[in-house]
């Protein structure tokens, strides 16, 4: 507990020391970083309270071929860093939404960029906030042994409080003392539960139990394995993960100096995890070796990791949890609450408002949106089924958001058609799954394929039926891409890359399970 105390006394001396921090903009750094602490930042960005609970749970239910959903996001990786960190470093917006105004002209540019501030602001960072809420209310629950709804209710309190410190300035510096924090939490977990464990014999004791789970491929005969498979490595990659690099992490690449350094703070995190996702799967197997098969084996994770530890030293694993948890949610909060304030309030309902009510709306709605991720999470029991509804609702978006920087012919109604169309066939599918081709497959991995085909080709035909923009939109876009070949080039290499780092991932965990 003195750790705890030590730990709060920290926040609220810095915060206090930090002062002058809050008087700059409250969703972009008015000062350049250096790469490695806008690297850090993205780092714990990318890094999720409920990372080793969801890993725990897909590999206790599906087995280690189950990684392959995680392991295929590997394919696409590079592309951020290298082909897009550099061009958000050289537009330098405040917020990323604001890119639609830049590169869609006209009426049809304001409606999308009104529709995504709310849209995209309000109801899919609530719902990914709600994700990273839910995970860390289960950290509470076990550590401090209280009820689920007590430890929700607790939770909600926690990202209130530090909703009122989140500027964007003063966050980047948090960001990386929290991720020193979170990597000696991990060596001490890995530590103790490769001790209690015994060594190597701790990573088969799951396995001696299930040895039908230790291959990383599905048996010949398992078509529905080998469906998810087909799904996950051809499909949701490239569907559902491989966005532009706007969002929360263009703040990241705009907080640097050049476009060397927006690079070189994209590939920090994907060293970091590269390393790091050995140790992460390692010390799942370790728990899931210590588990019982009763009960929900995402909350046996969090129980197993404080039932080894030494009492002196849980407060240190806790605040390893706390780090995770609220980097990532004040990095929601701040880039929900810049669309919400910056495109949708001081645009459209007030352009004239003073910096002081713009800083009064944008702490307002990062308690808002607090509020509303805590009302999901009490409905929400699986980390995997809302996982799975977040990839779905992406299915056939992430396109648009890559051609769109070289396929001049694509407009805002293209992209609007792409979201609304996800979205609602998202929430449509589970209705008539029945009736289609695929209902012997896993409903979920259908529902992304199903989704992705239909909402691509819903999209392409709206693009063809709606105004031709692309010489207007060309005459934007070259200066800032230089060349669609050397947009190419950079892609293509960004590929190879992450096969190769796909390769070795699977390839290290095949010699050792053999």
């Amino acid at each position: 507990m003195l750790i705890l105390i030590l730990y709060l006394v920290f926040i609220l001396v810095f915060t206090f020391l930090q002062k002058k921090e809050w008087m700059h903009p409250v969703f972009k750094s008015s000062k350049k970083v250096s790469w490695l602490i806008s690297g850090l930042s993205l780092y714990m960005l990318y890094l999720s309270v409920d990372q080793g609970q969801l890993l725990t749970g897909i590999i206790a239910q599906h087995g280690m071929q189950g990684l392959w959903m995680v392991w295929a996001g590997w394919l696409g990786t590079f592309v951020v860093p290298i082909v897009f960190a550099p061009l958000w470093q050289k537009m330098d917006f405040i917020t990323d939404n604001q890119f639609l105004l830049f590169r869609f002209p006209g009426k049809s540019g304001q409606v999308l960029h009104l529709f995504r501030a709310i849209y995209v602001g309000g109801l899919v960072v609530s719902l990914s906030l709600c994700f990273h809420v839910l995970g860390f209310a289960r950290v509470l629950q076990t550590y401090f042994d209280i009820d689920p709804k007590l430890s929700l209710a607790l939770t909600g309190v926690v990202l209130c409080l530090f909703a009122l410190k989140n500027v964007f300035q003063l966050k980047l510096k948090m960001d990386a003392f929290h991720a020193v924090i979170y990597f000696f939490s991990l060596v001490v977990i890995f530590y103790y539960l490769w001790k209690v464990s015994s060594g190597w014999n701790g990573l088969d004791a799951f396995f001696d139990q299930q040895p039908h789970k230790k291959q990383l491929l599905p048996d010949s005969t398992d078509s529905s394995a080998w469906f998810s498979l087909v799904v996950f490595l051809g499909v949701q990659w490239w569907s559902s993960y491989l966005f532009d690099g706007g969002g929360p992490e263009m703040a990241r690449y705009t907080a640097v100096k050049d476009k060397k350094n927006a690079v070189l703070s994209g590939l920090v995190p994907i060293g970091i995890s590269f390393v790091l996702s050995f140790f992460i799967i390692a010390h799942i197997l370790l728990v899931l070796g210590l588990s019982s098969d009763n009960g929900n084996q995402e909350i046996q994770y969090i129980e197993r990791i404080f039932g080894v530890v030494p009492e002196a030293l849980k407060s240190i694993v806790l605040l390893g949890f706390f780090g995770m948890f609220i980097t990532t949610a004040e990095s929601l909060m701040n880039w929900g609450a810049s669309f919400l304030t910056m495109d949708a309030y001081k645009i459209y309902i007030q352009p004239k408002a003073s910096e002081k009510r713009i800083r009064l709306v944008s702490f307002a709605s990062m308690l808002l949106l607090s509020v509303v991720a805590i009302v999901f999470a009490w409905q929400i029991e699986s980390l995997q089924s809302l996982v799975k509804i977040t990839f779905s609702m992406a299915a056939g978006v992430a396109p648009v958001y890559i051609l769109r920087w070289i396929w001049f012919r694509i407009n805002a109604w293209s992209q609007l058609s792409a979201m609304l169309s996800s979205a609602l066939l998202t929430m449509l599918y589970p209705s008539f799954h029945e009736f289609t081709l695929l209902k012997d497959f896993p409903m979920e991995e259908s529902r992304v394929l199903v989704v992705t085909v239909l909402t691509t080709l819903i999209w392409f035909l709206v693009t063809f039926i709606t105004p031709n923009q692309q010489q207007e939109v060309r005459l934007k876009i070259i200066p800032i891409l230089e060349s669609r070949k050397v947009f190419l080039k950079r892609f293509a290499i960004a590929l190879i890359l992450g096969l190769i780092s796909l390769v070795v991932t699977a390839g290290f965990w095949w010699w050792l399970l053999s």
